[in-house]
């Protein structure tokens, strides 16, 4: 509690194949594999939108431990003050 997170999803716009294909590709991973004995890694897949999304955590995780100020939660937040 009190703690300002990051929180990214994956989307479904497939560089050069469009949002359509992507919300394909994840209503059928989600139907067939999601939670069940064939939820595996594929050799087939593409990993470097997770690469990307990897690079974009650390360097806010390392903007975030290098600055002299810790993040704080805007005015107005309904959690702003609370302390446990």
């Amino acid at each position: 509690m009190g703690v300002p997170a990051l929180y990214i999803n994956s989307g479904t716009d497939v560089i050069g194949k469009g949002k359509e294909f992507g919300k394909q590709k994840l209503d059928e991973y989600t139907t067939k594999y999601y939670h069940r004995p064939s939820d595996e890694y594929k050799t087939d897949w593409d990993m470097d939108g997770g690469l990307e999304d990897l690079k974009l955590l650390f360097l806010v995780g390392r903007r975030v431990a290098f600055e002299n100020k810790w993040p704080a939660w805007k005015d107005g937040s309904e959690f702003k003050g609370i302390r446990k």
